[in-house]
């Protein structure tokens, strides 16, 4: 029959709108809501734009500016700016963070590549603004909401982000160091032994502690990579390990040095562990064969890249 199509769905129709009126269910037919009165509730895997978690108070963010979200970000909308001492040294924290809410895409990208659960995806939608430019601007303070808001929005997920991250760590004060105890099978120099305890206390400064040290059973047994390693310099013998300092001046510092320190001179020397270590770890890691990916340093980009790869080709690793 020509029609019957269209006069079934009439029928739905019709009988819908009616029985909205004297159905005892008429709620949830009568699903329209009065906006801004009334607010539709949004499910949990709804997306809108980023916000940046901190837990406790706002000057416990989770964000290093490690820039891995700056970098992967398709319309580049992201801008971020580490936050330094006054002496120039990099604090593992944002100065600046902006987000152009009129270029961002809300493709969550920035949420699937930080490595720390700093960035997520909120569900406030109502952005407009009169104003066409500074006004879509999103900065810091606005971007900042704790981690109880978070489980407000996304109850599920920000249980789950909960239970594989590990307890901030609180500041404290650094303890009276503690010289390791020779015994009869530490073989050590006394140079060693020296440079262990500067790299003891640089480990205490930070509040993480290693222990016990390592002792090797004989000295002539190490191979070469494992004394490139173990004669690595300690944390305060590394002059390059400034994010400030340009990569072409490290090298130059660096160039006399074993491989593993090179490798480290060429990193952006954030220590934002994207890549999985510090940059003394990530260094080591590659001298020694246990990765073999030198594209992982996020922050140095394209020159930190480039130059890893050229070492790693020198000294015959790729």
């Amino acid at each position: 029959m020509i029609g019957k199509g269209l006069m079934d769905g009439l029928v739905v129709t019709a009988k819908n709108f009616v029985g909205s009126y004297f159905d005892g269910n008429r709620k949830e037919r009568l699903f329209t809501y009065q906006y801004p009165e009334e607010r539709m509730p949004l499910p949990e895997n709804s997306r809108t734009f980023p916000f940046l978690v901190y837990d406790g108070t706002p000057d416990q963010m989770r964000c290093t500016a490690c820039k891995v979200c700056e970098t992967e970000c398709p319309p580049q909308c992201i801008c971020i700016v580490m936050d330094r001492d006054a002496n120039g040294k990099p604090l593992r924290r944002p100065t600046v963070f902006d987000i152009d809410t009129s270029v961002c895409m809300q493709c969550g990208i920035c949420v699937e590549v930080c490595p720390f659960n700093a960035i997520k995806m909120d569900c406030d939608f109502e952005r407009s603004q009169y104003a066409r430019f500074d006004d879509l601007i999103t900065h810091l303070p606005t971007l900042l909401k704790s981690n109880e808001y978070y489980h407000q929005i996304k109850s599920a997920e920000a249980t789950r982000v909960d239970a594989t991250r590990k307890p901030a760590k609180k500041p404290a004060a650094a303890p009276t160091p503690v010289k390791p105890v020779p015994t009869s099978t530490d073989m050590r120099t006394e140079d060693e032994r020296q440079a262990w305890q500067r790299g003891y206390q640089g480990e205490v400064g930070a509040g993480e502690i290693v222990w016990p040290p390592v002792v090797l059973k004989k000295q002539s047994a190490r191979t070469p990579l494992e004394q490139s390693v173990s004669s690595a310099p300690a944390a305060n013998d590394v002059p390059w390990h400034d994010s400030g300092i340009e990569l072409e001046k490290r090298m130059e510092m660096a160039k006399e040095r074993p491989l593993a320190d090179k490798l480290m001179a060429a990193m952006a020397q954030v220590d934002c562990q994207a890549c999985g270590y510090d940059c003394r770890g990530y260094a080591n890691a590659l001298a020694s064969g246990e990765s073999k990916d030198y594209s992982r340093c996020a922050p140095g980009e394209e020159p930190t890249k480039n130059m890893l790869e050229k070492l790693m080709k020198e000294a015959g690793k790729i």
